[in-house]
């Protein structure tokens, strides 16, 4: 896939910012880089971990710039081998003509994750703990912060090799009565060994339930605003997010469409759909249309905010807007139903939804607060072993299956058919380790990480 012998160079941080970072790592990457890097003594007898002020100059001796410079030791590196960072002002022709240098001088261009790879090859970290260092450079919100972080600092991986160790010393005391050709060892205890096995069962499948929790924290919140015309779905829409996202006005009908907007509650991603106002009686095809996507935006959401003006009466259209909700929301949708624009304070409500004010700002973190405390509740206490990958889930669903095959035949005692299913879900759960992981399968997960990294 990569060939780890290379001495490789790659830029490790973005366009935008002041300063750049260029990494080297390999066999020859001090004499590569005494080449380039003034005065060379830094590399002669590297330091581990040392910080140097170094010129970075070209064949002619020219000064390109001034860089801190960190020499690292195999193995005592990100990647297990030598390895030099420079630090330099992120100018691009700098970054640009400084990586040529490299290149010039026998290195080679990294290619996607070929850093993070040579860790993972070099036993710096498992292929989980790879996959969570992508997850982290991805993170856009708290809790997705959060779970990337306990993946890199190796949570999932005990989990999974806990799990692997009661599968071993299974797994041996069967195979010690393949082996056991004069019969001298006692059978199994059927009751305990059924009992191991359904605990392993247990424990594999509370960790894949978790996968369809962590959609709410991959893919976010989808909340939808609904009401009747000039119900305030978009006024509150953007006081929520802090800008004009949605064109406001006192004509009723403004929102003809719907529109998304991405903001963060309590840390977790929430995609808002602002949609159409819908009207009980309209044949204008651009509403229906409207009320049509309105439809198919409460039938995707998690959560439904129904928005119901406090200075009107109830009207035909709050009442159909409440329909399209109740006839059209999933069941496991939280439906809140809210009064906007409650600065009208001399209006007595009829209902007891919760007030709130786009334009003061009454009860808008309290709205939001209900709003992550529902989903925080669905997520609650599995942070170190939410699984977030469908890499991770269908490995784990493969040593469940197999587990459960055996329980379905555990009585026949055929100890050869036994040791089968334990090697298979074994072999499962060292997939997410990398320990059996196939070659064209690390390609695409390191092929997903950013060059550099």
């Amino acid at each position: 896939m990569y060939n780890p012998n290379d001495t490789i160079v790659s830029i490790a941080t973005g366009p935008k910012g002041a300063i750049g970072i260029i990494r080297i790592s390999g066999k020859d990457s001090f004499s590569i880089s005494k080449k380039i890097l003034k005065p060379e003594k830094a590399f002669l007898e590297p330091k581990p971990n040392a910080s140097y002020l170094l010129k970075i100059t070209d064949e002619n001796n020219n000064l390109i710039d001034r860089a801190m410079v960190i020499t690292y030791l195999a193995p005592k590196s990100y990647t297990g081998e030598d390895m030099v960072e420079i630090f330099c002002h992120n100018s691009p022709y700098i970054i640009k003509k400084s990586v040529e240098l490299f290149i010039k001088n026998g290195a080679r261009q990294a290619r996607e994750g070929e850093f993070s790879f040579r860790a993972f090859i070099n036993g710096k970290m498992d292929l989980s703990q790879a996959e969570g260092i992508n997850e982290l450079l991805k993170a856009e919100t708290e809790k997705q912060h959060k779970i990337a972080i306990n993946q890199v600092n190796g949570n999932l991986s005990k989990k999974i090799n806990l799990i692997k160790e009661e599968l071993i010393e299974t797994l041996s005391e069967v195979e010690v009565r393949i082996d056991d050709s004069y019969e001298e060892i006692d059978d199994i205890s059927i009751s305990d060994f059924e009992k191991r096995l359904k605990n392993l069962s247990n424990i594999i499948k509370k960790m894949t339930d978790t996968y369809s929790k962590s959609e709410f924290i991959k893919n976010g919140i989808k909340i939808a605003l609904v009401g009747a015309p000039n119900s305030g779905k978009s006024s509150l829409l953007n006081r929520i997010l802090g800008y004009e996202r949605s064109i406001t006005s006192d004509i009723p009908g403004t929102t003809r469409d719907t529109i998304e907007a991405v903001c963060e509650i309590g840390g977790i991603k929430a995609v808002f759909t602002d949609t159409a106002g819908i009207r009980a009686k309209t044949n204008d095809p651009i509403e229906l249309e409207g009320m049509e996507r309105t439809k198919n935006a409460v039938k995707n959401s998690d959560v439904i905010i129904y928005l119901k003006d406090i200075s009107q009466n109830q009207s035909e259209d709050d009442k159909m807007a409440l329909e399209i909700i109740e006839n059209n929301a999933k069941d496991s949708a939280f439906i809140l139903k809210v009064y906007s624009k409650s600065d009208l304070s001399h209006i007595k409500p009829k209902y007891n939804y919760l007030k709130v004010s786009a334009k003061t700002g009454e009860n808008i973190d309290k709205l939001l607060s209900l709003i992550s405390d529902k989903e925080e509740k669905v997520i609650d206490g599995f942070y170190d072993e939410i699984i977030t990958s469908y890499r991770h889930y269908q490995c784990l669903s493969n040593a469940l299956n197999e587990i459960n095959s055996l329980l379905k035949i555990i009585n026949e005692k055929n100890y050869e058919i036994i040791s089968e299913h334990l090697r298979q879900a074994l072999n499962a759960l060292e997939d997410i380790t990398g320990k059996t992981t196939p070659e064209d399968v690390l390609s695409k997960i390191f092929k997903n990480f950013c060059i550099g990294k």
